[in-house]
Order: C-alpha cells, then sequence, then structure tokens
C-alpha cells in the first residue's frame, strides 16, 4: 500500500484522507477514510488493497457492509465488484 500511496492522483489523494486502523483482513491493513476523497470513497468507508492480486482496493462503509472493488485508478470495477457481492464479503468486526 505504500507504494501505492506514493503515485500522484488517486494514490497520493488516499494517503491524504485517510488513516491506517489496526485492523486487518486477508492479510491486509484496512485504511478509513477521513474525509471525503472522491464519489467512491466517502468519509468513515474502510478499504484495503487486495492481497491477492495487488490490483484493486475493495471498499466498504463504516459498518463493514462491502460496496464496490475499485482499479487503482479510483474507478469501480463491475465485474469485480459482482464477484464480491455474490460472496456477500463484509469485514469482521
Amino acid at each position: 500500500m505504500g507504494e501505492f500511496f506514493k503515485q500522484p492522483g488517486f494514490g497520493s489523494d488516499l494517503k491524504s484522507g485517510s488513516k491506517k486502523t489496526s485492523q486487518i483482513y486477508q492479510g491486509q491493513t484496512v485504511y478509513k477514510a477521513s474525509s471525503d476523497i472522491n464519489e467512491n470513497i466517502r468519509k468513515g468507508d474502510q478499504f484495503y488493497l487486495d492481497g491477492k492480486h495487488k490490483n484493486h482496493l475493495e471498499v466498504f462503509d463504516r459498518r463493514g457492509k462491502f460496496v464496490h472493488v475499485l482499479n487503482l485508478d479510483g474507478s469501480i470495477n463491475p465485474s469485480k465488484t459482482k464477484v464480491a457481492e455474490a460472496e456477500g464479503r463484509r469485514l469482521p468486526k
């Protein structure tokens, strides 16, 4: 995630608008948005970088309910979002 945060644009926006949490999910650190980052990540949303492929972010609301999968440019990835929705992904409390 550190390398991603160094990238100009969406990566640096995420770094400045989020805080690292103590929560780990699927081996990855979960971050929480401290402000609205863009139309796809709002204040209170939680997200982590997919540990298997490291090519997308999984976004959850403040209650841990899955919202969508984002590409590393901040756009929604519809196909991966459908898969995650079908699996009923949630962040543990």
